[in-house]
This record gives C-alpha cells, sequence and structure tokens, in this order.
C-alpha cells in the first residue's frame, strides 16, 4: 500500500510471470500488478513480463530480461503543452505507446539506448538492445482504442553522435550498432502487423555487417507469450542493400 500511495508518475498495469524487481534508492521492490513507478526508478525484469501505464497515459510494455530506467517524468494535466519524458532502455525490448506528452510537448520526449537516442512524434514503436547496446527500432502504426479504422503512422527520429535517420512509414527499421556509426538507412519490413505488434527480444546476439542481429519475435497468440518465431526479414534485407 505505501509502495501505490507514493508513486506519483505511473502504475504497473499487466504481469506475466515472476520474477520482476524495482530498484528505488537503495530499496528492491518486488513488482506486481498495482505497484506505483517512481521517477529514477530501475525496473528489471528477469522471467516476467510488464506494462507500464503512466500518468500521462503513456503505455510502456517490457519483456523479459529486460531493463528499463525512468530518467524523468514531468506531467500537470492542468498545463497543456507542458511536460517532460526520458527513458534509458539499458537491455531487451520494450514497446512505447506516445500519451499526452507526447503529443502536446512532443520535443520533450526522449528515449535512449546504450547506442542510439529516438525523438519521438507521437506514435508507437519498439527498442530491442542486445548486450552489446546495438538497437533495432521498429515504428508502428498507432491505433487508438485498438480500432484498424482509425490507425495512423507518426514518425520518430532515431540518432547515434554521428547522424540521425527518420523513420515515417509503418513498419520501417533501423539498427544502430554503435555510437559512433550511422544509423542503418531505414527498411520497411513485410511482416504481419499481428506479429510485430509482440515484443522482440535480440537471442542470441549474432555479428553481422552494419552491426545488425538477429532477433526473435514474439508469439504472436499474445504480446506477452514466449518468444518462438526467428525473425529474419530486416536482417536479410539489410544485408541484399550492402552487397
Amino acid at each position: 500500500l505505501p509502495q501505490i500511495a507514493f508513486a506519483n508518475v505511473g502504475v504497473v498495469t499487466q504481469q506475466i510471470g515472476k520474477d520482476a524487481n524495482i530498484s528505488r534508492d537503495k530499496d528492491t521492490i518486488l513488482v506486481s500488478e498495482g505497484v506505483g513507478i517512481n521517477m529514477n526508478d530501475t525496473i528489471t525484469t528477469s522471467k516476467a513480463k510488464l506494462r507500464l501505464t503512466f500518468e500521462d497515459n503513456t503505455k510502456v510494455s517490457i519483456t523479459q530480461q529486460s531493463k528499463l530506467v525512468i530518467d524523468d517524468f514531468i506531467y500537470d494535466p492542468s498545463e497543456p503543452g507542458t511536460g517532460k519524458l526520458a527513458m534509458n532502455i539499458a537491455m531487451g525490448t520494450v514497446r512505447y505507446s506516445s500519451g499526452a506528452i507526447a503529443r502536446n510537448n512532443r520535443e520533450n520526449v526522449r528515449l535512449r539506448t546504450p547506442t542510439a537516442t529516438i525523438a519521438v512524434r507521437g506514435t508507437d514503436f519498439t527498442m530491442t538492445v542486445d548486450e552489446i547496446g546495438r538497437s533495432l527500432v521498429i515504428l508502428l502504426p498507432s491505433c487508438p482504442d485498438d480500432n484498424p479504422a482509425n490507425c495512423f503512422t507518426g514518425e520518430i527520429e532515431v540518432s547515434s553522435e554521428v547522424g540521425m535517420v527518420l523513420l515515417n512509414q509503418a513498419f520501417q527499421a533501423t539498427v544502430v550498432s554503435s555510437t559512433t556509426e550511422l544509423p542503418s538507412e531505414p527498411r520497411v519490413i513485410s511482416i504481419n502487423p499481428k506479429d510485430i505488434n509482440n515484443m522482440l527480444i535480440i537471442s542470441p546476439p549474432k555479428e553481422l555487417p552494419g552491426g545488425s542481429a538477429y532477433i526473435k519475435q514474439a508469439d504472436e497468440d499474445n504480446a506477452l507469450d514466449e518468444d518462438v518465431l526467428l525473425f529474419e526479414e530486416l536482417i536479410q534485407e539489410y544485408l541484399e542493400d550492402e552487397l
């Protein structure tokens, strides 16, 4: 109860599986549905998958073996056009769905991985990071209320220290292998939307030209089910363009 009472940025709204925790100051909090999320929390999953809902209705899904840090969150619904959100995805797969902050003050939303920075323009996307920091970012269509008739595609900027690419088509993807290398040229992935809406996880990391990696795709029956399908389309297209 005290954890819920003092949370002021969000809450765990879904958990499947066990072994997830929050590091807060010097404390370690066992995660369960209803536990509050505070700024500066580090959320680590082992065998569990989580969904978080923030005060501005930003939604974040975290798959197994992932680590997410809430760097900053400021939101006051009485002051439209204000707010700030910053997160650091250290490892694993995170899916992000924009809330009020991104819609009203999009320049103040920044998500980071060890090799990339993503500037949000009000949309959905996934970030997958392997243990050496290589990052795969895929832009997804946004479908309010899960109504296909209302789907639209926003845009995101994905950058390293030396350059940036813009993703503005549904299912476009880019790989960022190092902070000192340009993100790969965006490629549109031919894949069933029902599949790409699921979590992605890099397993295992595989050295490929441009720092690409083999990607496993989650089972389509549930976005939080076991990862079972090898996702090779991006790698194949990327290699063909390199040759």
